[in-house]
């Protein structure tokens, strides 16, 4: 009996420190998985902190910084590219990848001197040749560069262009020593150090091709991979300003439709949605102007009508004058674009006696003239907002001087919903475009107001776009630019 009372207690004794044992056992366990646990978070917080993610349009991506004509286009290659200058958050030029920029008294001359540090991507230097070979490249007319026109101010850049002087004899640009470049104009530039944040004024590295697979680069990001699904960027190891970089990886989702991409941004996919990358569609544009996450950001991207003088009713010049009296560009930024775009001419609302008086002049020609069946086309830029602008026009056109009007998508039209980005401060930088599209890029005469384009009804002004955007509070240092790039290198995320 007292063997098995001493049995008993010594199993009983056994038994507790078997259960000490095991419930520290526990405790060290639930102690290193919460440990491992909140490691874990805390390396996908970390990781997430340097990420960005956000939605583009679906659609094939040039990535050569020479060829970029459209907005989001532009808005990729600006995270992959830089240039001499840029937009700071105040909305002034800054120095970039240049260290200082001097020009002469009467701003024909301008010298640059580039950064000592400068590396592409490969981390081979990036030198004053770089640039200028870049540069050139754009006046070959072989390439077909749609930015070639952007160049003709500096000295006779006209005549490479046109192929009347060859390359060697071309002394408009000059390179002074590895890291110092010299342009001479034909006549002042004053902002061109504004000119120089543009995106067709990015260098590519000398003898490097364009690729996908090996994309040479010389901003905050490289290409990491590029697929029917997204673009993903990730550090350049060799950028000057990594310092100052904190996003380490940048995720495009290309998505093609816009009310899809516009739900990725409620749905939190998405750190920010809208322009440059992606216009928010014009069915949520009322919806989104009631969000307290909407930014709307000024810029000095020019909207206006081109008009084909070839048109029969557009060759009237009081037709078109009168046309472009009912344009009401205000109405249109408040209703159409739900933004606070600046109409390029402020105008005065017409009254009654002004329109009863526009009418009859309009039905006096018409029937003059023969014109009354006459249709006058109106081209689209492919969205529904730009539809939902030239209806709205058209509109007015037809309830008062009751002409025929046609909105169309594609083909010859009489007037095409167009725009201009110079990417400068001073609207007049639209003398360019006035100059190579109507004018045969001789200079004979430079407009100095917009006033005088408007005399001569060269073009129907609309308005300076403000771009909208979409941004979740955790998101800090958005920005888009007076050219109308957002860079994602100074962005900060919570």
């Amino acid at each position: 009996m007292i063997e098995y009372i001493c049995y008993i207690n010594f199993k009983e004794n056994i038994m507790k420190k078997f259960s000490k044992i095991f419930l520290i056992l526990m405790v060290f366990l639930l102690v290193s998985c919460s440990t491992n646990k909140k490691e874990k978070q805390k390396n996908a917080s970390n990781t997430s902190n340097t990420e960005i993610i956000t939605a583009i349009k679906k659609q094939e991506y040039n990535l050569d910084p020479k060829l970029s004509n459209s907005l989001n286009n532009d808005s990729v290659i600006s995270q992959l590219f830089e240039g001499l200058t840029e937009y700071s958050s105040h909305g002034k030029i800054a120095l970039n990848q240049a260290e200082s920029i001097e020009k002469s008294e009467d701003f024909k001359k301008w010298t640059i001197k580039l950064r000592d540090n400068l590396k592409w991507s490969d981390g081979s230097n990036i030198t004053a040749e770089d640039y200028v070979q870049s540069w050139i490249g754009i006046l070959n007319k072989e390439n077909k560069n749609p930015n070639a026109f952007k160049l003709f101010f500096i000295k006779d850049a006209k005549k490479l262009y046109d192929g009347k002087i060859k390359p060697n004899e071309f002394k408009g640009i000059k390179i002074t020593n590895k890291n110092t470049i010299e342009v001479n104009m034909e006549y002042p530039v004053k902002n061109f150090d504004e000119i120089l944040s543009n995106v067709f004024m990015f260098p590519t590295k000398k003898g490097s091709k364009i690729n996908k697979e090996n994309l040479i680069t010389n901003s905050a990001f490289k290409l990491k991979n590029y697929n029917d699904e997204e673009i993903i960027l990730e550090q350049n190891e060799n950028y000057w300003d990594n310092v100052n970089t904190k996003i380490k990886k940048v995720t495009l989702k290309l998505v093609e439709n816009d009310i899809l991409a516009y739900q990725l941004f409620d749905l939190k996919q998405i750190d920010f949605f809208g322009l440059p990358f992606y216009e928010i569609p014009y069915e949520r544009r009322l919806d989104s102007s009631k969000k307290p996450e909407l930014l709307n950001f000024k810029t000095n991207v020019f909207e206006f009508l081109k008009l084909d003088k070839n048109s029969k009713i557009l060759k009237n010049d009081t037709l078109r004058k009168n046309l472009e009296k009912l344009i009401d560009s205000k109405f249109l930024a408040e209703f159409v674009l739900y933004n606070n775009s600046v109409p390029i001419v402020q105008k005065e609302k017409l009254v009654s006696e002004q329109i009863t008086k526009l009418k009859n002049e309009v039905d006096e020609i018409l029937k003059s003239s023969n014109l009354q069946n006459e249709i006058l086309t109106l081209k689209h830029n492919g969205t529904k907002l730009s539809e939902r602008i030239l209806a709205s026009l058209s509109k007015e056109w037809i309830d008062k001087y009751r002409m025929k009007v046609s909105i169309i998508s594609d083909g010859n039209s009489s007037i095409t919903h167009s725009t201009f980005n110079m990417g400068t401060t001073d609207e007049m930088d639209i003398k360019y475009y006035i100059n190579h599209y109507l004018q045969s890029d001789d200079f004979s005469k430079m407009y100095t107001s917009i006033e005088d384009i408007q005399k001569e009804n060269l073009i129907f002004p609309l308005y300076k776009r403000s771009f909208s955007v979409l941004v979740h509070n955790n998101i800090q240092g958005l920005y888009v630019s007076p050219n109308g790039l957002l860079l994602i290198k100074n962005l900060l995320k919570q």
